[in-house]
């Protein structure tokens, strides 16, 4: 088959979308198929508009940013790429690029496939100005994504229940999958220490470095768990999206006089990730993002047999760890207590028997999916 998955940004751009876009589209050309991926130019940092990564042709297309990335419009549109292509994959009903680039595609007669991810979330963003503006828009966007639409999917229960009431559509629960690596490795833990020369009980903060990621929530609560468990540190990595904001946190962490226990690695390789994940007591995310709908870290971690603290606002994700048996509140003020139960050494974290599945046993799902509806 011919598929095309579209959305705004692909790599070398890094983030959550990109890394499922990737893996779908990779595990997909890895079984025979032609794969495509139609992104924006934004983010490429100097890639060719046309290339091929692991056997997926990219088209990166001209396209204008009015301020964030879901707010992208495409300037032009590989008409012929569409016509000639079996299956439409789309990527998040909040995105306009997605959106428009989709609508073409459906007008051209072809059949769109489309992951929902964060039905609705903005209506609990934590910015007032970006509920009452943000949220008006969301819901517009969705319902015409939704009629444009032959397959609806999304990640987990709350989404597709809120799909159905708010916006009259039945979806799919597909969750994402994980690399194969998280499954199969054996613990790597002494490598990071070694490496990195640490010594003591690790707690591991793994995000983009935004202030959306409350870096600045794991710092206080950090302060507070360094008063309990004098020997722990806060070991944190990812990419830098806000400087600005990585600045205030290191700040913040000297004020509160635990800048020697906050070790920042910076942006850290699938198998150091690992390690980190395996030295560690306790991976956390307080996450202040509402649509953080489906936290794929949190599945790497269960993967690990490692426990979890996840502090959030988003109903989706609270609803998910729950499930999963992961330590999760609403209330940022409790994040210490539920860390230092953790690192106490009378604790024994017992995980949970749940099925976690790979990108390969996803793209299967997802391929008999389509089969079963004609595509």
């Amino acid at each position: 088959m011919k598929i095309v998955h579209i959305f705004h940004s692909y790599w070398p751009a890094i983030g959550g979308m990109e890394n499922v876009v990737k893996a779908l589209a990779e595990s997909m050309a890895e079984l025979g198929h032609e794969v495509h991926v139609i992104t924006s130019m934004n983010e490429a940092e100097g890639r060719a508009r046309e290339e091929i990564i692991n056997g997926v042709y990219i088209h990166r297309v001209k396209a204008v940013r009015l301020y964030d990335l879901d707010f992208m419009i495409p300037l032009e549109y590989p008409t012929k790429l569409l016509k000639e292509s079996d299956i439409i994959q789309c990527y998040s009903q909040n995105s306009l690029f997605t959106y428009l680039m989709c609508r073409k595609a459906k007008k051209l007669g072809k059949r769109v496939s489309f992951y929902f991810l964060g039905v609705d979330y903005l209506r609990y963003h934590y910015n007032p100005l970006v509920r009452l503006v943000g949220y008006p828009y969301q819901k517009w966007i969705t319902e015409r994504v939704v009629k444009l639409t032959d397959l609806a999917l999304v990640t987990n229960e709350y989404d597709r229940d809120l799909l159905e009431k708010r916006h009259g559509t039945k979806a799919v629960v597909l969750p994402h999958g994980i690399e194969k690596i998280y499954l199969e490795v054996p613990n790597i833990g002494k490598y990071l220490k070694e490496k990195y020369h640490i010594e003591g009980k690790i707690i591991a903060y793994i995000s983009r470095i935004h202030s959306t990621k409350g870096l600045d929530i794991a710092i206080k609560a950090f302060g507070e768990v360094v008063k309990e468990v004098p020997n722990s540190i806060l070991i944190v990595s990812g990419k830098i999206d806000d400087e600005v904001y990585l600045m205030k946190c290191l700040r913040l962490a000297k004020k509160l006089g635990i800048a020697n226990k906050v070790i920042y690695l910076g942006y850290i390789s699938e198998k150091d990730k690992i390690a980190l994940i395996d030295a560690s007591e306790v991976v956390v995310l307080p996450t202040k993002h509402a649509g953080e709908n489906y936290l794929l870290l949190m599945d790497e971690v269960l993967a690990r047999g490692k426990p979890m603290v996840i502090a959030t606002i988003s109903p989706a994700l609270f609803q998910r760890a729950k499930k999963f048996g992961v330590a999760v509140t609403s209330n940022y003020s409790t994040l210490p207590s539920l860390i230092v139960k953790y690192l106490k050494d009378n604790v024994v974290y017992i995980p949970r028997q749940i099925k976690l599945y790979s990108w390969d046993e996803i793209t299967s799902k997802i391929l008999s999916l389509w089969h079963e509806r004609g595509f």
